[in-house]
């Protein structure tokens, strides 16, 4: 199967695959469920399934995370054909003021860092007050948090997945 992982809202998408049922006797229907609901056709003949979707086609979806699901119908029978997950990306000609470009990790690690920040100007991790008490996390537990979320945006701004491990060793005195 070769469904992409991603398409952009208002940009035309395609691929195709081989299959058995694509004999033009079964119907082939995607359907996607995630901020919308999304179905469309595929054509199914000569032994290939095959997904054209134009601009049109895709310039209302709205963006998000799908599940979607194929499925070949022919009259009262379905069978499911494979499923899978897809990002719809928004129409980037279509974002107005206001679109933040950060990644989920960069907006993390930029509240990370405010909070640090904050703690610097008020020493309390807990207090009470009238019986009710008030927890926060503490500061080390927040460095770490820093340190875990400036490293996944570093391999993302690098593009790479390089793995860092800490290599632990002691020596003897004497």
């Amino acid at each position: 199967m070769m469904e992409p992982k991603k398409i952009i809202a208002g940009d035309s998408a395609e691929w195709a695959f081989d299959h058995e049922l694509a004999d033009g006797s079964w119907l082939f229907k995607y359907a996607l469920r995630g901020p919308s609901v999304i179905d469309f056709n595929a054509s199914a003949i000569d032994g290939w399934v095959g997904v054209d979707l134009t601009s049109d086609d895709t310039s209302g979806w709205a963006a998000g995370l799908y599940e979607w699901v194929l499925f070949a119908t022919k009259g009262t029978d379905r069978k499911l054909i494979n499923n899978g997950f897809i990002e719809i990306a928004p129409d980037f000609m279509a974002l107005g003021v206001g679109h933040d470009p950060r990644t989920h990790e960069e907006k993390v690690l930029a509240s990370i860092k405010s909070v640090l920040e904050g703690r610097v100007l008020s020493d309390h991790e807990n207090y009470s007050i009238d019986g009710r008490s008030i927890s926060r996390i503490p500061v080390l537990e927040l460095q770490k948090l820093r340190r875990t979320y400036a490293l996944l945006v570093y391999r993302q701004k690098r593009g790479s997945e390089v793995i860092v491990k800490a290599v632990k060793t002691r020596f003897a005195n004497g």
